[in-house]
């Protein structure tokens, strides 16, 4: 009964967090008196805007490894700590490299 519930927690807060992303771009390209507005999406204007959030995309990066960290201790049985530094030292794609340590006991 908990796991289920749990899952429609999931759900609903991930249903929620894409709304409020697609209003939030949606928002970026459509000015305040509801005409579209055309701007530049290209590479240039992509790091112009990290260079001015730069704590934001640390921040973005930092909960996103302890994230995956979490998952990856639940799924394959694993210390959070070393999974968690690893994950934000070797980026998260270093999850995939580690393996799982089978013990098979006396």
């Amino acid at each position: 009964m908990k796991n289920s519930n749990d899952k429609l927690v999931s759900l609903i807060m991930l249903c929620v967090t894409l709304i409020l992303l697609i209003l939030w771009i949606y928002n970026y390209y459509v000015d305040i008196d509801g005409s579209a507005s055309i701007k530049d999406f290209n590479l240039r204007t992509l790091v112009l805007w990290g260079r001015s959030n730069t704590d934001l995309i640390l921040i973005i990066y930092v909960f996103s490894c302890l994230q995956l960290a979490g998952i990856s201790e639940f799924k394959q049985r694993q210390d959070y700590l070393v999974v968690a530094l690893i994950s934000l030292i070797f980026t998260p794609i270093g999850l995939l490299f580690i393996k799982e340590e089978k013990n098979d006991g006396p």
